[in-house]
């Protein structure tokens, strides 16, 4: 029923004292079962790792690591590799975790279940560096949770241990990566050196006479053979007009002396004296003037003229001077045919000589092409072979673990004290969730009651005031029921504080101790 006036303390002492039952009864209810939750939860010990991370002894300026990633990105990818259903099964394994799950779990539900007893924190620190703030990490702790510290303490040490181990690992391994990977590749420039190398050889094999540094040399070639063929025109020119001038002389003189005579009477033409005569005249008329014409008849005739009579025309020379002009004639012939010979030689050289500095140019832009890929991939090589050395030198940083190291700075310890359950707490938070629940079931038992307690509540109801108010009066039997339950109450205090004195006792006291004391007890009172 709803009821509009106040109710004051008085009242609510009165209801507490007439609902003192529906009030304590869920009171002691929930405040045991908190004891009994807080006593029955099982220990949780907790063994933890505290790991340093040391920065490079040696200075990065004299040799770099080829390591670049952040310390908590190298522990994330770690524990990745590490937490792998594999390896935690081989972990529970070897250690004899969880043997009564065992029949009810999966490998991949075990796994979980130790991921979910492992904890691993960063330590950050804040960093001040050229203006800008950041997050460090210097150090991480590892742990793992058990019910007996033992066992916890040797989880977390083989964590810890593989942690370790997969640093140096894979820091060694990164470092080796990078090692082979350069030199692998110093190996395909110095290949591609030697098929460029192999090429410009071809190359200038192919254009032997063209190349650039031929120029200077080719071009003083040309000049020296010029100027050659200048002097030999020079003497052609020469020796022609000497036989121009042989062959008139000779034509002048007799080859037969006769009777004591000078010889100078008798003439007889000869081819040479014939061919002087018919140049001399080429450079006064042309080809097609008549006289030339003859000449050349003449010339042509005497070649069978002189197959006739040479036998009688030898045997009839006896004057020693036309024998001397004939000879001279003779000698400028083989000459002019000496000098005609080195005149075709050295314009075939020079016609050469042309084509080779013609195309200086052209051979001299692929040449410069082959020449510049191979520079580059020479200095490609020499960076790589430069980086290759510095990646082994960061190799054998790594392995003499000179550069960024994990350094375990508080090894795991067997736990004395469990890490949970907080049993205080639970005591604490049922305590507070006994009194809720005794008061609420008090307040819905006297909401749910319809029944009048007072003159207050007849007046508000029947609208007049009483005559009389009566109090109670007690008996003889009310003043037992109150001492009664007054002791009740008392006992109940007593138990509390003993339940209470249980639990902490069992809070501070390692669980094996106390079964331990147990049984010695047992056995003594057997």
């Amino acid at each position: 029923m709803e009821l509009e006036e106040e109710k004051t303390l008085k009242d609510y002492l009165q209801v507490a004292r007439r609902r003192k039952y529906t009030i304590i009864v869920p009171m002691l209810v929930l405040l045991l079962i908190s004891v009994v939750v807080a006593i029955a939860l099982p220990p949780v010990y907790r063994s933890k790792a505290t790991i340093l991370i040391e920065q490079q002894h040696i200075p990065s300026d004299l040799v770099k690591s080829t390591v670049i990633s952040f310390a908590d990105e190298r522990i994330q990818q770690i524990e990745q590799k590490l937490m792998t259903i594999d390896n935690l099964n081989k972990i529970i394994e070897k250690f004899g975790l969880y043997p009564n799950e065992k029949k009810l779990l999966t490998s991949s539900d075990l796994a979980a279940q130790f991921k979910a007893s492992t904890t691993l924190e960063l330590i950050n620190a804040d960093v001040v560096g050229k203006g800008k703030s950041s997050k460090a990490t210097l150090a991480f702790t590892l742990s793992f949770d058990h019910k007996v510290g033992s066992t916890a303490q040797k989880v977390a040490n083989e964590l810890v241990t593989l942690f370790l181990d997969e640093n140096i690992r894979s820091r060694t391994e990164r470092a080796e990566e990078s090692t082979k990977f350069l030199q692998e590749e110093a190996e395909k420039f110095k290949v591609e050196i030697q098929k460029s190398e192999n090429q410009i050889a071809q190359y200038k094999e192919k254009y032997s006479s063209s190349l650039p540094e031929l120029l200077t040399v080719n071009m003083s070639s040309i000049a020296r053979i010029e100027n050659t063929l200048q002097q030999l025109q020079l003497q052609e020119k020469m020796l022609e007009e000497r036989r121009i001038s042989l062959g008139l002389q000779i034509s002048a003189t007799s080859p037969v002396v006769v009777d004591g005579g000078d010889g100078k009477n008798a003439k007889v033409e000869s081819r040479a004296s014939i061919e002087a005569e018919y140049h001399s005249l080429l450079k006064k008329y042309s080809s097609t003037h008549p006289d030339v014409k003859a000449l050349k008849r003449k010339i042509e005739g005497y070649e069978e003229q002189k197959n006739d009579k040479s036998t009688n025309s030898q045997a009839n020379i006896n004057n020693p001077v036309y024998l001397q002009l004939q000879s001279e004639i003779n000698v400028a012939g083989v000459e002019q045919k000496n000098i005609g010979q080195q005149k075709i030689a050295l314009t075939e050289q020079l016609k050469k000589l042309e084509v080779n500095v013609s195309q200086t140019h052209q051979v001299e832009r692929g040449y410069y092409d082959l020449m510049r890929d191979l520079d580059n991939q020479k200095a490609k090589y020499k960076e790589l072979i430069a980086k290759s050395l510095e990646a082994k030198l960061s190799q054998n940083l790594e392995v003499e673990q000179k550069a960024e190291k994990f350094s375990l700075l508080e090894p795991p310890r067997v736990p004395e004290k469990p890490e949970k359950p907080n049993r205080i707490k639970i005591l604490f938070v049922g305590f507070l969730f006994s009194i809720i629940g005794g008061l609420g079931a008090g307040f819905v038992a006297e909401a749910m009651d319809n029944s009048i307690r007072n003159h207050n509540v007849l007046t508000h109801l029947t609208g007049a005031e009483p005559l009389v108010v009566i109090p109670y009066i007690e008996n003889q039997e009310d003043l037992n029921k109150t001492r009664r339950n007054k002791i009740n109450f008392a006992i109940l205090i007593l138990l509390l504080l003993a339940g209470a004195t249980v639990a902490i006792h069992f809070f501070y006291m390692p669980l094996d101790v106390v079964f331990n004391r147990v049984s010695d007890r047992l056995s003594t009172l057997l």
